[in-house]
């Protein structure tokens, strides 16, 4: 497997797509079940927050189009010839982000204050989170509609885990214990079903895309697939910590775990973001065996 400098570069450009399209449509929803607990000041912060991942997933979906076109013709030149973006716009790179702009667009509407856009900020990011599905692997699968829904609801429930991680930050960082208690215990009730339903729904397009366990550990796909997973078990540990002890500790007043559920945040999403950088590596470097 040669990997070349114009892969490493679209491969992270792809990981800060991810995470910033993720991070924005969960934002989103976190504000939808959650909002009723945010005082005016976090509701600033989030808003403002939304308006970065925003503008940072479109940015570098573009960038990536473009490292993707510069990789084809091996010279920065090939950046912007127009000839090189349209052959990989035509072969599902532009349906996808083209979703995902449009997306993106619909959740700017979370930062208005008026109720009202709160329905197209959720259909973006419902939009944005599951353009992801539009392209890769998963097409080279006859029939592949199934496999494309379970997809589908595999992103959304990662956006919805993982984009819920910053907003619950600025909650951590306000040191009001009661609300962060609420919004922990909010959050947690609720990820215990989507989380189920992202290992369902990942487990099953897994065993899709690759047949037997001898193709999973000889194929380069199958061994960064096996990073992630570790990583993935490692977040549902700290997740199940959050959940199992963190959080009773908070309703109960304790002040010493106002500390640890920061920390315990923070390490979640250094967690996730190694998460999203090795999905960004194999779908970039390998393909299912």
């Amino acid at each position: 497997m040669e990997i070349s400098g114009w892969d490493v570069a679209a491969m992270f450009a792809k990981a800060v797509t991810y995470a910033a399209t993720f991070g924005a449509a969960g934002t989103v929803f976190f504000a939808i079940y959650c909002g009723a607990l945010l005082r005016d000041q976090q509701r600033g912060l989030i808003r403002r927050l939304v308006g970065i991942l925003v503008a940072a997933a479109a940015a570098a979906s573009i960038l990536r189009i473009m490292l993707l076109a510069g990789s084809m013709s091996a010279d920065m030149a090939g950046m912007f010839d127009s000839s090189f973006a349209g052959m990989i716009l035509r072969a599902g790179e532009g349906r996808a982000s083209g979703v995902r702009i449009a997306g993106l667009a619909l959740i700017l509407f979370a930062l208005s204050k008026n109720p009202v856009f709160r329905g197209p900020a959720v259909a973006g990011a419902i939009a944005a989170s599951t353009s992801f599905a539009w392209v890769g692997h998963i097409h080279g699968l006859a029939p592949n509609t199934a496999p494309s829904l379970l997809l589908c609801l595999h992103l959304l429930c990662a956006a919805f885990w993982l984009g819920a991680l910053p907003p619950l930050l600025i909650i951590a960082a306000g040191a009001n214990q009661p609300q962060i208690a609420a919004a922990a215990a909010r959050f947690g009730k609720l990820a215990l079903r989507v989380v189920a339903v992202l290992l369902a729904a990942g487990a099953s397009v897994l065993l899709m895309l690759i047949g037997s366990a001898a193709q999973f550990w000889g194929s380069d796909y199958g061994r960064m697939m096996a990073i992630k997973l570790l990583a993935v078990a490692i977040l549902l540990g700290i997740a199940a910590w959050n959940k199992l002890v963190l959080t009773p500790r908070l309703l109960r007043g304790d002040a010493r775990a106002v500390g640890l559920f920061r920390r315990s945040v923070l390490t979640e999403i250094g967690v996730g973001a190694v998460i999203l950088l090795t999905t960004a590596a194999f779908t970039t470097f390998t393909g299912p065996p």
